[in-house]
C-alpha cells in the first residue's frame, strides 16, 4: 500500500519524515492554509529521495501552478478547490499528474465524476474547510464510486485505523492512504514517532 504525507512545512521535519520513505510527500500552497508554505518554497529533493513531492492547490491559476511546478519542484499536483476539467486538462497536457480531491459527506459526492483526473483523493466534507479537519467521512459511502480511476483516501487517518484502511483496497481501487492532521504536533509539523510507526504498520500487512 502507497502512502502519504501531507501539510508539510518545516525543513528539518520534511528530513526526518522523509526518513519513514513515504510515497507521496505534500507541500500546500494555499495561504489560508495553516500549512502553507510560501511562495518562495522550493521542495528539497535532495532530502526526499525516491519520496514524490506533491504541489496542493485550491483554485489557483493553470498558468501558476505551472510556473510553480517549474520553480518549486514538482510535478504532481493536487487540486482541492472547484477547479473545471479543462483546467484539469490543461495542467496535464503540460505533464503534470493531476489529482483531484472530493470531500465527501454523502453517496452523491463520489457518484458521476470525470476521469479528466489522474486520480481522485476523498476527504471528509466539513463546511468551507478544505483538507486537514481530522475527521474520518463513513467509508460506506465508496460502495457508491463507480468512476474506476484509482483513488487516495484521506480524512482522519492515524497508525490507530491505518490497518482497516489497507484493508478497504481488497474492494476498492485505492492508490494511497493520506496522513495528515492525526499525525502532527502542529499544523504542518508531523510527529516523527508517529509517522515510522505507521510506516511499519503499512509494510507488515
Amino acid at each position: 500500500m502507497k502512502w502519504k504525507i501531507c501539510g508539510m512545512r518545516e525543513m528539518d521535519n520534511i528530513q526526518e519524515v522523509a526518513k519513514a520513505n513515504p510515497d507521496y510527500m505534500g507541500f500546500i500552497w494555499a495561504e489560508a492554509s495553516p500549512r502553507y508554505v510560501g511562495e518562495d518554497f522550493v521542495i528539497p529533493k535532495e532530502v526526499l529521495g525516491k519520496t514524490i513531492p506533491v504541489g496542493v492547490f485550491v483554485n489557483r491559476a493553470v498558468s501558476s501552478i505551472i510556473e510553480l511546478s517549474q520553480r518549486a519542484g514538482f510535478t504532481w499536483v493536487q487540486l482541492h478547490g472547484e477547479e473545471k476539467e479543462d483546467e484539469i486538462l490543461a495542467l496535464k497536457n503540460a505533464g503534470l499528474t493531476v489529482i483531484k480531491a472530493i470531500s465527501v459527506a454523502d453517496n452523491q459526492d463520489v457518484e458521476g465524476l470525470s476521469e479528466a483526473p489522474d486520480f481522485y483523493l476523498f476527504d471528509t466534507k466539513q463546511g468551507k474547510q478544505t483538507g486537514g479537519t481530522g475527521q474520518r467521512f463513513d467509508w460506506d459511502i465508496l460502495a457508491s464510486y463507480a468512476a474506476g480511476k484509482p483513488f487516495l483516501l484521506a480524512g482522519g487517518l492515524s497508525k490507530e485505523n491505518a490497518k482497516e484502511a489497507m484493508d478497504l483496497s481488497k474492494r476498492y481501487p485505492i492508490h494511497a492512504l493520506d496522513f495528515n492532521s492525526k499525525v502532527e504536533v502542529k499544523a504542518g509539523l508531523k510527529n516523527v514517532q508517529e509517522v515510522r510507526e505507521i510506516s511499519e504498520i503499512l509494510a507488515e500487512n
